[in-house]
């Protein structure tokens, strides 16, 4: 066959489209060739993206790590805030997360006249008192303490009247006497004080606890004249029936701040008018074994219990009498107590027949 006539063939063939390629064998090969060119590819690029993922996977555990930290760091400085707070950022978000807390509030005042910015400090105690829960009565108070004690030391005569007379519309009256009471004698204002206890014996002449706080402010000021001037006051003013504890109360107060002599004397004055009185005999026993005067305890309850009281109050004597000798006594002294306590009873068991 000619070379003419196999070309026709060719041409024929291929044109009819029968969809046959005559040079196949090239065509075949070159697929496979592709197809293991991309194999090839793949094979290498797997290392790549073994790697990539390890790298991911690093990565990840050091963002983690890093996290955590950042965390940490997080919850030190908010336990250093809690803890010890250095400025006014940091106060804010304590208030922030405890609005109701005096003691943060007040604390904040304080950093700022730390600082010597009275007008923050005050600023933020009329904040505190305008966020704090009108139920919070006493985190209230706290923080009107506060304010006048901030006014009494740095502020002026009206701005302290202003800031009594504002506390006084908001609270207890009493309550706030009482806290400026204390306040002037912490610094040492006599005049003002002075002026204030008489407007308290007047406004609150029936209040037993009045004269008392008065009468303690006097004696911690080292004034025991004036002191046990209010004891006389209260006695003029008090009900009969406050008297015994009037004196039992007062009583205490001198033997802590005043005299101790002074005090027994009032209280042996006051059993030997009402010898029944176990309330009395009670809180004079404990005052002196407070007092370290064992002797002088063990000799008023031997002198209580010679009574012939009800077997109730009787008891309580004896139990008190047995609970020294326990303590500070000998197996003797504590024979002694039973025997009285025997005696008691043989005495009560004779007038039942």
């Amino acid at each position: 066959m000619s070379k003419k006539t196999m070309h026709n063939k060719r041409q024929i063939l291929t044109n009819e489209g029968f969809g046959f390629e005559w040079d196949v064998t090239p065509n075949y090969f070159n697929k496979n060739n592709s197809e293991s060119e991309d194999s090839d590819k793949d094979e290498d690029n797997e290392p790549n993206k073994k790697k990539m993922r390890k790298l991911n996977k690093t990565q990840q555990r050091e963002e983690q790590k890093q996290e955590e930290l950042r965390l940490r760091k997080v919850e030190e400085e908010l336990t250093q805030i809690e803890t010890n707070p250095q400025n006014a950022d940091h106060f804010d978000r304590l208030v922030l997360s405890n609005p109701n807390s005096s003691f943060i509030w007040i604390k904040y005042m304080a950093c700022h006249l730390q600082a010597t910015e009275v007008e923050k400090a005050r600023a933020t105690a009329k904040r505190a008192l305008s966020i704090i829960d009108s139920r919070e009565e006493q985190e209230k108070l706290n923080v009107w303490t506060a304010l006048l004690n901030l006014e009494n030391l740095y502020g002026t005569k009206e701005s302290f009247k202003q800031t009594m007379d504002e506390a006084l519309r908001s609270n207890d009256e009493y309550q706030i006497y009482i806290k400026i009471l204390d306040i002037f004698a912490e610094s040492k204002k006599l005049k003002e004080l002075e002026e204030l206890i008489t407007k308290i014996n007047r406004k609150f002449r029936d209040s037993l606890d009045a004269y008392l706080h008065c009468a303690t402010v006097y004696f911690k000021l080292n004034k025991s004249g004036k002191a046990r001037f209010i004891l006389q006051k209260a006695l003029s003013n008090l009900p009969a029936k406050s008297h015994v504890t009037m004196i039992s109360r007062f009583a205490l107060v001198e033997n802590s701040d005043g005299s101790p002599e002074e005090a027994q004397t009032l209280f042996e004055h006051v059993l030997t008018s009402y010898p029944s009185r176990i309330d009395v005999w009670s809180l004079y026993v404990d005052m002196l074994i407070k007092s370290n005067r064992i002797d002088l305890a063990r000799h008023a309850l031997e002198r209580a219990t010679i009574q012939k009281l009800a077997p109730k109050k009787m008891k309580s004597l004896f139990n008190k009498w047995m609970m020294l000798e326990g303590k500070y006594g000998t197996s003797e002294s504590v024979d002694k107590v039973k025997e009285y306590m025997n005696n008691y009873v043989d005495l009560i068991l004779k007038n039942k027949k």
